[in-house]
């Protein structure tokens, strides 16, 4: 049996923008989900949840096991969708980055937008993990980035559930899972500020308890999903 630790925190900020999500599908299925509302617009819990909410309640309704990369796709596009329509009712912008693993026996699909990482670990060893869609990771391809590039252009995400039209395509890989396994899905609040192989064998008390005690001290919303297989 999967076990799952969930763990989010504001930090020392206003609201907590980030959103966790984790729900059966079926009896072979899960979906896993954490968004990540985005800084500099209003209501970014609002976003993230209805992200992920949409994403699930789509996938619960039209899973197609025949073609999950597609249901996936269409999920996230419904998502963005509600975005859209949310952003039209409030007048005013909506966004949010969106990171999420759907487990079928033993497979998973990851996908991503924006700055959410996941990482899949077998044992100590990382077999995957996501690359940023960040303005400074455009710029490292590029071969421009500098010290104040790094500190300038960090946070500025580049692929993201807006609401706009979906143009930009979204990476979607499969891993093969076996037992002993673990995926962790965590916000950028999370992974700046912890080296997250380390907390890949923490017991759930004591990483309980390290993510809690930092919570006056953190400036961003962080949040984590550690699944092991």
């Amino acid at each position: 049996m999967n076990e799952v630790f969930t763990f989010s925190a504001k930090g020392t900020r206003k609201t907590n923008d980030d959103f966790l999500l984790n729900k059966h599908l079926s009896e072979t299925g899960s979906i896993y989900l954490l968004a990540d509302g985005m800084g500099g617009y209003l209501h970014g819990e609002i976003a993230s949840s209805l992200a992920c909410n949409t994403i699930y309640e789509y996938l619960s309704v039209n899973l197609d096991r025949n073609d999950i990369p597609g249901s996936i796709t269409h999920s996230v596009e419904s998502a963005n969708a509600a975005i859209r329509l949310q952003r039209n009712l409030l007048n005013t912008k909506l966004g949010t980055t969106i990171a999420g693993a759907l487990i079928e026996i033993d497979k998973a699909y990851l996908f991503w937008l924006g700055d959410v990482r996941i990482f899949h670990y077998r044992g100590d060893n990382i077999l995957f993990q996501s690359e940023d869609h960040t303005l400074l990771n455009e710029m490292r391809g590029n071969g421009i980035v500098s010290a104040t590039n790094i500190a300038r252009y960090r946070n500025i995400v580049t692929r993201s559930l807006m609401g706009d039209n979906f143009q930009n395509k979204m990476p979607l890989m499969l891993a093969q899972i076996l037992p002993g396994d673990a995926l962790i899905i965590c916000s950028d609040g999370l992974w700046q500020n912890w080296n997250v192989s380390d907390l890949l064998n923490m017991p759930e008390k004591k990483l309980l308890a390290l993510l809690s005690a930092n919570e006056s001290s953190n400036d961003d919303n962080y949040s984590i999903i550690r699944l092991q297989i």
